[in-house]
């Protein structure tokens, strides 16, 4: 029965990739699908939810019921909030929710989220001074009554978002999903003869919060620290962590939290910081398990309110991932100590680059979003893979649909050599990715280029080194010149064919000593290009090593 639920919830996410009309939807998946109770607890999710979409949606819904109990919604009712507070941490993430009713009461609730292309205010979030200039806010609202569109509603948004035809495209996709999940699940009562889900909903949960509290006991108690730094203002900041461990619960207190920023948008709510900071540990402890509410209940998170990680309302949050992607390598590097074999060293974080403008063909306004990921920490037991998103669970954008989507060609995008960091196990390599327009008529494009992690080398644990770090250019395509050195973040007018826009990601930190890596593997890498020959010899100390080796077998 729980598997039964797990599929719905994947119907659900199924739905939106093929009805979506954005390619951060349905091609990079930045969204994610589950089912939860009339109380608005999470009995069951999509494989691929995004870890943050997961762990914030009941907040959401909680958020949704209060303002319209249970006992008052009807069939064909659609709720929708877009509050940071209450959501996922800034506008552009949409949460949509359908009650279920089953013989006439509410059984379960539907719920999507996901990040629209586009939600009005301004785009240059690092220079944003409160809310109010990044875009619409929807509090707890009803989108559809009784299988009514809210005209004024979905006009209101219209008039107020870039490409607004895509983003409501991608809104009744989600609400396209609910529906679909709600028919499903309507269907599995019926088969199954269930008058409500309390009973199931209480084991499901219960043996989830059993299994995390069993695998919590089993971590030395004891009190853990940890801290690490970043800089998408230009200038270092600090977040000190510290981890308490005892009997089958765990804190995580972040005091001494930087105050939340007057300008740029990189602060976090509470509910996105507590996600952020739970769901390492979930990969951690109890990867085998499907997620719901109980998994979280052992956790306790704290951080100072006014804090750059529990900002109060208005305080600017629409870059709030270049602060809370930060969160899960802290936790990792905090645990280290205590569970070893299930850490992983600092990866190297996503960017996603943005492109606005009108198409000289078609003469339309086009503002698609490009997402792409760096180099993973290595673990104990693996080398980190290349070109992957982490923390957050989405695909790297399809070059070939951007291409088709926008007046821009992609001219490169490959891995570096030696940009993952040495270390008994490597970590993944950083990527480039080099960009222009493709005509040179026409109005400027704008380029919004947000290098993660720049000049910001993070060592690896238990003697991993760190991995090439992040840079953002405008290069002449001529003649390879550097036009303008973007630093943490910029945004590009592009006039024409010969300014290119380069994006390094950053590359993953290795784990353990890199004079322990096996030779077989650092031939292999040589080999690959992964490491150059140099850096073998200098960095892995390969030439000692194998003429150890060699000498060993002529001897025997």
């Amino acid at each position: 029965m729980w598997s039964r639920l797990v599929n719905v919830a994947e119907e659900m996410w199924s739905t939106v990739c093929r009805t979506a009309f954005s390619l951060i939807i349905s091609e990079s998946q930045d969204f994610g699908c589950a089912i939860l109770d009339p109380d608005g607890e999470t009995l069951a999710h999509s494989a691929r939810v995004m870890p943050v979409f997961n762990l914030t949606l009941p907040m959401a819904v909680k958020a949704i019921i209060e303002r319209y109990p249970v006992d008052s919604m009807k069939p064909g009712d659609v709720y929708i909030t877009n509050d940071p507070w209450l959501c996922a941490g800034h506008l552009f993430d949409l949460a949509i929710v359908t009650p279920v009713f089953h013989r006439d009461r509410v059984v379960a609730l539907m719920g999507t989220v996901g990040h629209v292309g586009d939600i009005g205010g301004s785009r240059d979030g690092l220079n944003v001074t409160e809310l109010y200039e990044e875009g619409i806010q929807i509090p707890a609202m009803k989108l559809v009554r009784e299988g009514v569109e809210n005209e004024d509603l979905f006009r209101l948004m219209a008039d107020n978002i870039r490409d607004s035809d895509q983003v409501l495209g991608d809104v009744r996709s989600f609400i396209s999903a609910n529906e679909t999940g709600s028919a499903r699940m309507r269907s599995f009562m019926e088969e199954y003869g269930m008058h409500d889900l309390k009973a199931l909903s209480h084991v499901v949960q219960s043996l989830s919060e059993k299994a995390m509290r069993d695998a919590v006991t089993k971590l030395t108690d004891g009190i853990y620290h940890s801290e690490i730094s970043n800089n998408p203002m230009g200038s270092t900041m600090t977040f000190p962590l510290t981890v308490t461990v005892k009997g089958d619960e765990i804190e995580l207190d972040f005091e001494g939290a930087p105050p939340q920023t007057v300008k740029g948008g990189i602060n976090c709510t509470l509910s996105y910081t507590t996600a952020h900071a739970t769901y390492p540990i979930k990969c951690m402890l109890t990867p085998g398990i499907r997620g719901n509410a109980g998994c979280y209940r052992p956790f306790t998170v704290k951080a100072p309110k006014g804090s750059i990680l529990n900002c109060e309302k208005p305080a600017p949050v629409s870059l709030r991932t270049r602060t809370g992607w930060y969160l899960a390598p802290n936790v990792f590097r905090a645990l280290s100590e205590a569970a070893p074999q299930t850490t992983q060293s600092f990866s190297g974080l996503p960017s996603l680059m943005s492109f606005y403008g009108k198409s000289v063909e078609t003469g339309a306004l086009f503002y698609e979003l490009l997402l792409l990921g760096g180099g993973q920490g290595a673990s104990q037991t693996k080398d980190g893979k290349s070109s992957l998103l982490w923390p957050t669970s989405a695909a790297t954008s399809s070059l070939e649909m951007f291409e088709t989507r926008s007046p821009i060609v992609i001219w490169e995008k490959s891995l570096l050599t030696d940009s993952g960091g040495a270390g008994e196990n490597r970590g993944g390599l950083g990527v480039r990715v080099r960009i222009s327009r493709r005509n040179a008529e026409g109005n400027p494009i704008k380029a919004i280029v947000s290098p993660e992690g720049v000049d910001l080398p993070v060592e690896g644990l238990f003697g991993g080194r760190p991995g090439k770090t992040a840079t953002g250019k405008i290069l002449s395509k001529s003649n390879g010149e550097m036009l303008q050195d973007c630093g943490t973040g910029a945004i590009v007018d592009l006039v024409d064919t010969n300014a290119m826009v380069e994006l390094t990601l950053a590359g993953g930190s290795g784990f353990g000593d890199p004079k322990k890596r096996d030779l077989d593997k650092l031939d292999d890498d040589v080999r690959q290009g992964y490491v150059s020959a140099e850096a073998a010899d200098t960095i892995y100390g390969r030439a000692a090593r194998g003429g150890e080796r060699k000498k060993s077998d002529t001897a025997a």
